[in-house]
């Protein structure tokens, strides 16, 4: 599924990766229990062969309660359930594998404070980019990150809230953003390629020919890469570098190549869901970086863009009262007060 690049600024928050629509609409609900076991909800909501195929970005083992239920003419939505002792329990589970499913990293802290106990929830969604081996840095400036991932954290970029300054800079950040995911994508091929050239040791194919080439390798499969037409990628070498040799490169190596496929597939199959992510507290919540909040429960959005390629930590706290100590501060003051009282009688009694 190819990207749909709206606009300079759709193209900016994807960063290449947030694909507009989505297959599946994936809801992840945690509720903090005031135990400090959490309950964790997931329902995967979209047509018939999306739900039932089981390609999830997350792993759901034999421990998960699931259940399907058709919920229009055309939307089914599968449920599953699982309870966690604690945060180091759910952590065991949720932790996923770097290039087969979504990571998080979870963490609970429970302080008592008397009158109240206080609880903290972070839940980190870890970064799934595959290629990263080009820092941004060397196509954005640091105060280009920083503006891209502070607007992305407000929401500032939403369709409304975008202002001219945005919009210019989008514009001046746009083109390199999107060759530095190209250049990202492309650097494992040929990497891939160049490191087999050696083994044919073949004078009409050197390590130091197709290094001079590079760039224009680079050019003649920008759109191969991105537009997931890898089967042309050793036509295209050959083409560059002009010798029939190169075929016999791309079978040495071909399940390296096939691998990154794969890890791009797997980018691309991650930005074509919509994510919402909530978690029910114990208590009021008087903390939170959630932008929607409603009694005790916070909810994030719109974050996987950022979380493609940096940590992007959401992060709530509660305050849950304690009825039991409150009542025995009573009890200690009323029976303070009564002994008090009674202790004036009998002094009152005595003096009569």
């Amino acid at each position: 599924m190819r990207n749909n690049k709206a606009s300079s600024v759709t193209m900016v928050c994807c960063l290449g990766l947030l694909l507009i629509g989505g297959c599946l609409d994936i809801t992840t609900t945690s509720e903090v229990k005031r135990d400090g076991s959490i309950v964790r909800t997931i329902t995967f909501t979209g047509d018939s062969s999306a739900v039932y195929s089981g390609n999830f970005p997350v792993e759901l083992d034999s421990l998960w309660t699931k259940s399907t239920v058709k919920t229009s003419e055309k939307k089914y939505t599968l449920t599953a359930t699982r309870t966690f002792r604690n945060a180091e329990e759910m952590n065991k589970t949720v932790q996923g594998q770097f290039g087969k499913t979504l990571q998080y990293r979870i963490a609970l802290e429970k302080s008592f404070q008397w009158f109240f106990t206080v609880y903290r929830y972070e839940e980190v969604n870890l970064p799934f980019a595959q290629f990263t081996s080009i820092p941004m840095t060397d196509y954005l400036s640091q105060e280009e990150i920083g503006w891209f991932k502070r607007k992305i954290l407000n929401g500032e970029l939403k369709e409304g809230k975008k202002t001219l300054e945005d919009s210019l800079i989008a514009e001046r950040i746009s083109p390199r953003s999107e060759e530095w995911t190209s250049r990202n994508h492309f650097a494992p091929f040929f990497s891939t390629f160049l490191s087999g050239v050696p083994a044919l040791n073949d004078p009409a194919l050197t390590a130091a020919g197709v290094e001079s080439l590079k760039d224009s390798l680079y050019r003649h499969s920008t759109k191969a890469v991105e537009s997931n037409k890898f089967d042309t990628l050793h036509l295209i070498f050959r083409h560059v570098l002009k010798t029939p040799v190169v075929e016999k490169v791309w079978q040495i190596n071909a399940r390296s190549f096939e691998e990154i496929e794969r890890k791009i597939e797997f980018e691309q199959s991650i930005g074509k869901h919509n994510y919402v992510t909530s978690v029910i507290m114990p208590g009021l919540i008087t903390g939170s970086n959630a932008r929607k909040i409603e009694a005790n429960k916070a909810t994030w959005q719109e974050f996987l863009g950022l979380a493609s390629y940096f940590e992007y930590t959401m992060w709530v706290e509660s305050r849950q009262v304690n009825w039991w100590a409150v009542i025995i501060a009573l009890v200690l003051v009323v029976s303070l007060m009564a002994a008090l009282i009674i202790s004036v009688l009998r002094r009152r009694s005595r003096k009569q």
